[in-house]
């Protein structure tokens, strides 16, 4: 069911400030504003993001020059070194990254390729991150002397120093909430306290990505066969990640996201290619939509549903016909991942509508897979905006994950409550957890009650929806769409533009779709300008609105193409009736 939301119109700019920046549509200007990009510097970032002006060097990290020469020992020696990733589109992307750069390093200078090895631990039997017993068994299985994490580690500090008691030194590049005490490693972390790198918003496999730039040019100045630019063909990846972890795109991730799309685009990556193209996509027009709803699913279900290692594989498989076997591979199990996902999500959503609403939703099912309860939880934040936890059980363990609203952080909820849980770690937005026992996980749950009783506010869980700019259909043309353009790519820091349009008269309508689901509308302005809307979804309108009448609409401007022909269409987001 579609519930109108509050709108919530940005303050328009003033004439001021259209005067001083004669060259900017209007419209444009607004967007920026809303977005706080104010200066000229930050404007010219924004609208014209370049890798040689934008891109920071990665020595700017404190402990680059460690990491770098430690690598280098390591290879140069013949150690073994592990590259221990995690299972999500993040830790596999960054994973890539890694395992592609050291691989690099080996046939530059002619080192032992056969001393590399990748590790990411079974999600549902291992749990997030490094554990005491993986150190063991990579100790055992290849005598490792080197471990380099992505995605993961900085939580990890028993297993890291408990690898330095047995000869295993360790890098660390993550980008995760930094805990009290910190391992006895090399770090490559944005976040950690004294350091100077300026992108704190680097997703873990920007961090690897960094961490890769900084030994292409090492290898560079000491002679190996590196070829200039190389790292970039890692953009991808970079890409991929950026999108699927929700990092905000802006500042440099803004310019990681434009090069990193393009060189997605036209990658040499043999498995990627065949992921998109089971995925129905096609190269030449990925965009973060793209990556959002077709890519990052697709390499997530493997970690959710059995092993994120098949998503690994794929990304660093050089044959073809077995990157196509694998890529549809992929596609079958997001397949059952989705079909699971929506059994779990009806049963979770019955649990809530059940109980009295509260500030939260805590939902509890024995035996959800532990890899689908993430999902579940924004789908239940979607339904009822509150932050929700949706948590698994096995006997007496419990294994959770959270997602929230604006203004909730769903890792530090969970850090007042650290009595009660074994390990937990994760973003303001997204948080995973365990614990065992039921006493603990009652106290558990009155801990978050109580955290969001005290910051959740009635404003916040209200409907609402962020509206840019009030705009008539007149202000609506194909020079609009182009100067739109330039603020791609959106995503997180930079969501796609959504306007508003009141007093808008229907001129024609009708549903849609196989079960006459989605809305289809031609509407008027006053000025007479006369312009097409579709609603996904909105099929249900139809019986309140008329033929005639006035309404307003929230909308997202696109353009429908269409056998060959191109008409520009806003899509609807909010109907006020």
């Amino acid at each position: 069911m579609i519930t109108e939301k509050r709108w919530i119109v940005a303050s328009p700019i003033t004439s001021e400030i259209i005067n001083k920046y004669p060259a900017i549509n209007p419209v444009v200007l607004q967007l920026l504003w809303n977005r706080e990009i104010r200066t000229q510097e930050d404007i010219d970032l924004f609208l014209g993001p370049n890798w040689d002006m934008h891109i920071h060097s990665p020595f700017l990290f404190t402990q680059m020059n460690e990491a770098v020469e430690r690598t280098f020992e390591a290879l140069k020696n013949n150690e073994a070194i592990v590259v221990h990733g995690d299972y999500d589109a993040d830790g596999v992307c960054g994973s890539t990254v890694l395992i592609k750069m050291l691989r690099d390093m080996c046939r530059g200078f002619g080192y032992d390729e056969s001393r590399l090895y990748s590790y990411i631990p079974d999600r549902e039997k291992e749990g997030y991150g490094m554990s005491i017993d993986t150190i063991k068994k990579i100790k055992v299985d290849w005598d490792t002397s080197l471990v380099i994490t992505v995605d993961c580690g900085i939580s990890n500090k028993d297993a890291i120093d408990y690898g330095k008691t047995i000869g295993i030194d360790t890098i660390v590049c993550d980008h995760h909430t930094i805990p009290a005490e910190l391992p006895d490693a090399i770090l490559i972390h944005p976040l950690v306290e004294g350091e100077t790198y300026p992108n704190k918003k680097l997703c873990g496999t920007g961090v690897a990505f960094k961490f890769a730039c900084a030994m292409y040019e090492h290898a560079r100045d000491i002679g190996g066969d590196i070829k200039i630019g190389e790292e970039k063909w890692l953009l991808d990846l970079v890409a991929i990640a950026t999108v699927t972890d929700v990092m905000q795109l802006v500042g440099e991730n803004r310019v990681l996201e434009k090069y990193g799309l393009m060189v997605l685009n036209k990658t040499k990556r043999i498995g990627l290619i065949k992921l998109v193209e089971v995925a129905g996509g096609k190269m030449g027009e990925l965009d973060t939509m793209s990556v959002g709803f077709m890519i990052g699913p697709r390499i997530n279900a493997a970690g959710r549903m059995q092993n994120a290692s098949k998503a690994l594989d794929l990304l660093l498989e050089e044959d073809e016909d077995k990157a196509g076997i694998m890529a549809r591979e992929l596609d079958k199990i997001n397949k059952d991942r989705q079909k699971v996902s929506r059994e779990i999500c009806k049963q979770a959503i019955d649990m809530v509508e059940s109980k009295e609403k509260k500030s939260l939703s805590i939902v509890v099912g024995d035996g959800w897979p532990a890899g689908l309860i993430g999902l579940v939880a924004g789908k239940l934040v979607t339904e009822y905006q509150r932050p929700a936890y949706v948590v698994t059980k096995e006997g007496e363990k419990y294994v959770g994950s959270g997602r929230t609203i604006k203004g909730f952080d769903v890792t530090a909820a969970l850090r007042v409550a650290s009595d009660y849980l074994d390990k937990f770690g994760g973003h303001p937005e997204a948080c995973g957890f365990t614990t065992t026992g039921d006493e603990r996980f009652d106290k558990l749950c009155e801990s978050l009650f109580e955290s969001a009783d005290s910051i959740i506010t009635d404003e916040m869980i209200n409907p609402s929806i962020d509206i840019d700019s009030i705009l008539d259909l007149s202000d609506i043309s194909w020079n609009l769409i182009a100067d739109l353009e330039v603020c791609r790519p959106f995503g997180c820091g930079n969501t796609r533009p959504l306007f508003a349009s009141e007093n808008v008269r229907i001129v024609n309508m009708d549903c849609v779709g196989s079960e006459d689901q989605h809305l289809r509308l031609t509407v008027q302005s006053g000025n007479g300008k006369m312009i097409k809307m579709i609603g996904f979804r909105f099929g249900e309108y139809l019986q309140k609105l008329s033929i005639g009448k006035e309404f307003g609409f929230v909308y997202e401007i696109d353009v429908n193409e269409w056998r060959g022909r191109r008409e520009i269409q806003l899509r609807i987001v909010d109907i006020k009736t």
